[in-house]
């Protein structure tokens, strides 16, 4: 056994180079080491355990997230065993490492996850942020964007491991929230080259069906602020998305092929209809479109647009070589569609037509009725005509056309007008 080891061994004294708390304690007796340690701890929970920050701000975690507190025996007990454990030559190589490299006993603190975990997810409800896209408005013919706001989110779980390693290393530290960046989907600079209005078209609902003007109100929303870029299609089901009461859509009225039915959704096709108005004034490409089994009133004939989840949808592609910007407002019993873009130089004018229409007179269908006397006669139905109708797109530039194009032509099936006469004889009044 060597003369060093022998000192140790037979002696109350740290190894040489060791430290605790940061304290270096190497050659000190028991005592001593325990009296500067129990300082440097008393001194260190004064402070913040550890503090936490993103960007200029701050927050201080304090010593009640620690599971236990550090004792200065029970650290310097750990001490003590450096050099002093295993075979002499185990021992010898411990006090020369120890000795000439120095050597940190960790405070060993544990943080308690779920106080931990609970005071970073306080900070991240704090700071969290959704992307805000840049927006666009009209005032007094000018066209003013605002800016966009990039979203953050803080990552609690990687802030968690990376605050409480640094818990464990007992020193104080400062530890940035690991945030994940959200980029807003249109910004200022998509916007840039806007100078104006170039379409914009309005219908108006009854404002007494709530239901319904619920419906609209939530499709029209996600329309608005939608930017569109050159050559894009947009598809209306992908842009609003599904109508179910989980994204807060109610049972409404709706057309159907047997008439107006209770339907998840009703009135949503007043949006899309409004915004494929829009989007013919607009110079829009019609890529698919489908007229409902009856016209609506709240568009002219043949301008309805219908739509229905994962089976009929309204898509559209500008043609513009620029970005073109979405507005669509609700107000009141209004709801206008309205699109931005860089306007044509020089100005053209777009004109919807309705070029065609063919009437087919409805048959009447008689019908006996046994409970009528003969001679009268009851109509159940007027029935309604059968019509086709065909819509053009005109391109003006002063009162020079510069093109004409047929958008659609939708037929209508019509109905049968229904009479009913009576075949009931009065018995002979002269009872023979």
């Amino acid at each position: 056994m060597a003369a060093n080891d022998i000192a140790l061994v037979y002696s109350d004294m740290l190894c040489r180079g060791l430290s605790l708390a940061e304290v270096p304690v190497g050659g000190l007796s028991v005592g001593e080491a325990e009296k500067l340690v129990a300082q440097a701890l008393l001194r260190r929970q004064s402070e913040p355990l550890l503090i936490l920050q993103m960007d200029d701000k701050k927050w201080e975690v304090s010593w009640d997230v620690v599971s236990i507190r550090p004792q200065a025996a029970g650290l310097v007990r750990r001490a003590y065993g450096v050099g002093r454990t295993g075979n002499w030559l185990e021992r010898l190589e411990s006090q020369f490492v120890t000795s000439n490299g120095g050597k940190t006993i960790a405070l060993g603190l544990a943080p308690d996850q779920d106080k931990l975990r609970s005071f970073i997810s306080e900070i991240a409800a704090s700071q969290n942020r959704r992307p805000q896209d840049a927006v666009l408005s009209e005032s007094h013919n000018a066209i003013r964007i605002e800016k966009e706001v990039t979203g953050i989110e803080v990552d609690v779980a990687a802030t968690l491991l990376k605050a409480a390693q640094a818990v464990s290393d007992g020193k104080l530290a400062t530890v940035d929230l690991i945030v994940k960046k959200m980029p807003p989907a249109v910004r200022a600079s998509d916007l840039q080259g806007i100078d104006g209005l170039l379409a914009a078209f309005t219908t108006t609902f009854d404002v007494n069906d709530e239901d319904r003007t619920h419906n609209i109100r939530i499709a029209a929303s996600k329309l608005n602020g939608m930017l569109i870029k050159s050559d894009e299609v947009v598809s209306f089901n992908e842009r609003v998305g599904a109508r179910l009461p989980e994204a807060g859509y109610r049972m409404a009225p709706t057309m159907a092929s047997t008439g107006i039915v209770m339907d998840w959704g009703g009135g949503v096709c007043q949006v899309s209809s409004t915004f494929y108005n829009a989007a013919l004034l607009a110079d829009f490409i019609v890529l698919e479109r489908s007229a409902h089994f009856q016209p609506p009133g709240y568009v002219p004939l043949g301008l309805d647009a219908t739509v229905a989840d994962g089976q009929i949808d309204l898509k559209l592609k500008s043609r513009s070589a620029f970005p073109v910007y979405i507005k669509s407002i609700v107000d009141d019993d209004r709801l206008e569609v309205r699109i931005y873009g860089q306007k044509a130089k020089p100005a053209t004018v777009v004109r919807i037509e309705t070029v065609e229409k063919q009437v087919r007179t409805p048959h009447t269908l008689i019908v006996q009725d046994p409970l009528l006397p003969v001679g009268d006669e009851v109509v159940d139905d007027e029935g309604k005509p059968a019509f086709s109708i065909t819509v053009q797109r005109a391109k003006l530039q002063g009162e020079k056309e510069l093109s004409r194009e047929t958008i659609s032509t939708d037929e209508f099936e019509g109905r049968n007008r229904i009479v009913r006469v009576g075949t009931r004889k009065d018995s002979d009044s002269s009872g023979k």
